[in-house]
């Protein structure tokens, strides 16, 4: 298994992989191209290029010479960086690539002095809340945008001991929307 970034040539099978990864969570929660034309399960190549212009890194996890996942970090603020657009195909699933992703994900950005990376997700999801805190990401709270069908829940990891400052006012979500 190897995990390598994605580049602009890449584009075309970063779409095709969220697409085809992501299709099994838009039926699970009913999500559909009008009322969550956000979702990954949806994304198209302008998307895709749209995030690598604003500084989005996609990653790659291969098995020999096929691509089986992907993950992306977005770095918001010097201090913050945002996982997203976690994706293993569905022939791939329960192999481990994607806590290979996610550990990954979490090694960029402390090496990039990052000290939180945070993730949104379907906050009705509660196996995958719960395969998120086995990472250390604890649940900072919840929000509904009029945009999508679904509550956000927000969760986020500390890569660095918090100051006693920080620990007495915690940020309950620094992002606007996902």
């Amino acid at each position: 298994m190897t995990i390598r970034p994605a580049c602009v040539e890449d584009i075309p099978m970063v779409t095709s992989l969220l697409r085809r990864a992501c299709v099994t969570v838009a039926q699970r929660f009913g999500l559909t191209e009008e009322n969550c034309p956000k979702s990954p399960a949806f994304y198209t190549e302008d998307r895709v290029k749209a995030d690598l212009e604003r500084g989005v890194q996609y990653y790659f996890l291969e098995e020999g010479a096929e691509v089986c996942g992907c993950v992306a970090l977005e770095k918001a603020r010097p201090e913050i960086g945002y996982l997203e657009r976690l994706a293993v195909l569905p022939e791939h699933r329960s192999k481990g690539f994607g806590s290979a992703l996610v550990r990954h994900v979490l090694a960029r950005a402390e090496s990039m002095g990052l000290e939180r990376v945070g993730i949104g997700i379907i906050a009705e999801d509660e196996p995958l809340k719960e395969w998120y805190r086995r990472f250390g990401f604890v649940l900072t709270g919840t929000r509904q945008f009029d945009h999508l069908p679904f509550v956000v829940a927000f969760m986020g990891k500390e890569l660095r001991e918090p100051s006693e400052k920080e620990t007495l006012n915690p940020v309950v979500s620094d992002r606007e929307e996902p």
